[in-house]
């Protein structure tokens, strides 16, 4: 491995590990919220937004953007994380998050700079994403589009209509982003509806289709440099990853899909974070 690849993963996981902390510090603030799918897409935002996407944040709506869609909304939190850290926004909003009158909520809201998409209803993401990825067809530009979606948010059978629209139009600037920590919102996702053979499914719909450990900088890095991965197909990168991941208590569980953030539990968050 050479130094400057050494660098460039150490740089993203420090950058991950402050979006975990930023996380947590929002939703201190906001007193209870989104934990578990947040921190578990730390390290696949960290790879976008530092490594990845064509962005300008101090010019948000620069016409040939990247554009970044987070279909599984409820992880606003870590989206706010990692635009604030990428300098979208002020740092100092974290502290406001699900406010009075605050821009941040617990759900994305197309109000706020960096922000490509109001979304909260799960399902929706990806055929926007669509949309986006023909329109810089239909226009000429090079920006690519990609949606990030939660494992569990694929029981929702809009998401196989918008899979089949891209495969059809062979859609190779747009790439899925599977966060497959394998938990939803009140029991495991196999407990719920089974969506395995994950990969095969999407390879059906006619997607090229790749998976990686979701945590480890290095494969995430690989992954989104080779992409497209077929230049005559949309792609499909399914990342496996841990629910919570970073702090025990809240990992692999569906109790911390969404919990309280009080005090002490923010103490023995960071605590965690700083020592694992």
């Amino acid at each position: 491995m050479t130094a400057i690849r050494v660098s460039l993963l150490k740089r993203l996981e420090a950058e991950a590990l402050q979006i975990r902390r930023n996380v947590w510090r929002a939703l201190h603030a906001a007193g209870s919220g989104h934990v578990g799918g947040s921190v578990s897409a730390a390290d696949l935002l960290a790879a976008l937004y530092f490594h990845t996407l064509r962005v300008r944040p101090h010019e948000p709506d620069w016409p040939d953007r990247d554009r970044f869609v987070l279909s599984k909304g409820h992880a606003n939190a870590a989206l706010a994380a990692v635009l604030a850290q990428a300098e979208f926004i002020e740092e100092a909003l974290l502290d406001q998050f699900y406010g009075y009158e605050s821009p941040l909520g617990m759900h994305p809201d197309i109000k706020v700079a960096g922000v490509e998409m109001s979304t909260g209803g799960l399902g929706h993401g990806l055929s926007v994403g669509v949309g986006m990825a023909l329109g810089a067809r239909i226009q000429g530009k090079a920006f690519r589009t990609y949606v990030m979606l939660g494992d569990g948010e694929l029981h929702e059978g809009s998401n196989w209509e918008a899979a089949m629209c891209a495969a059809h139009y062979r859609l190779s600037n747009l790439t899925a982003i599977i966060d497959a920590n394998k938990v939803a919102q009140s029991a495991h996702v196999a407990n719920l509806v089974g969506i395995e053979p994950l990969a095969d499914k999407w390879r059906a719909f006619g997607w090229e289709v790749r998976e990686i450990d979701g945590h480890d900088m290095g494969q995430i890095v690989d992954a989104l440099d080779a992409l497209p991965f077929n230049t005559e197909k949309p792609s499909a990168l399914i990342a496996h990853t841990v629910k919570g991941k970073g702090v025990s208590f809240a990992e692999n569980t569906y109790v911390w899909h969404s919990n309280t953030v009080n005090d002490e539990i923010f103490a023995r968050a960071l605590t965690e974070l700083e020592t694992r």
